[in-house]
């Protein structure tokens, strides 16, 4: 649906309206991308959508080909391994001191649960990841590292792509996030570091357990 006031879709806007339908799977990996097309729909000039492709190019998220065209990148598991190896080894060290302070969880951490327990009744994936995201993002805050995380979370949007694959490939995967977030504030305030980092193990999947599936039932959308 096109905007209605030119003047009110900003360079931000159209940088986020663009990641968030490659993010999301709205545009899919591979799929070919319009600056005319786009420039037409968010009412705008082509030059914030080619300047928000050039941003999204530096993301690993489009592919600039001159005088092929602008496509979608697919998703690197290489890249997403990294990224999510990254965020274990910083969180696991930030909870850490959190369970040896006791910590209770934070009014938005369970703010946090409460909108992920609504994304799972309405089987919202989109909803339920950028909660689960907000999640981490507070643990981080809770720890006192907050500028921690916005270090890491351009990258970790990296993720983004497969927890939204894998949600639909599986939907016990729903629940069973939102009951290990359970257990790990749990872990917190009782201090069980080694139930925690029992957890984080699982939790992070650093090994992206169901990584070989999914190329399986989307081959075109991974990186060969």
């Amino acid at each position: 649906m096109a905007l209605n006031h030119r003047k009110k879709t900003s360079k931000q806007e159209v940088l986020r309206i663009l990641r968030d339908r490659i993010l999301y799977l709205e545009l899919k990996p591979g799929a070919s991308i319009s600056d005319m097309e786009l420039a037409e729909e968010l009412e705008v000039s082509r030059t914030p959508i080619r300047e928000a492709l050039l941003l999204l190019s530096q993301e690993h998220l489009v592919n600039i080909y001159p005088q092929s065209g602008t496509f979608v990148a697919p998703i690197d598991l290489g890249l997403v391994r990294e990224v999510i190896y990254i965020r274990h080894v910083l969180e696991c060290e930030v909870l850490s001191h959190l369970a040896e302070q006791h910590q209770s969880p934070s009014r938005e951490l369970l703010h946090s649960l409460n909108l992920q327990e609504l994304a799972i009744r309405e089987d919202d994936q989109k909803a339920y990841v950028m909660n689960d995201h907000q999640f981490h993002q507070e643990l981080f805050a809770l720890g006192g590292h907050a500028r921690t995380w916005e270090l890491i979370q351009g990258p970790y949007r990296q993720t983004t792509r497969f927890h939204i694959l894998d949600f639909q490939h599986s939907k016990d995967v729903f629940t069973t996030s939102l009951n290990e977030h359970r257990a790990i504030l749990a872990c917190l305030e009782t201090g069980n570091k080694a139930e925690l980092t029992r957890l984080l193990n699982i939790h992070h999947d650093c090994d992206l357990r169901t990584a070989e599936d999914l190329k399986q039932k989307y081959p075109n959308y991974f990186l060969k």
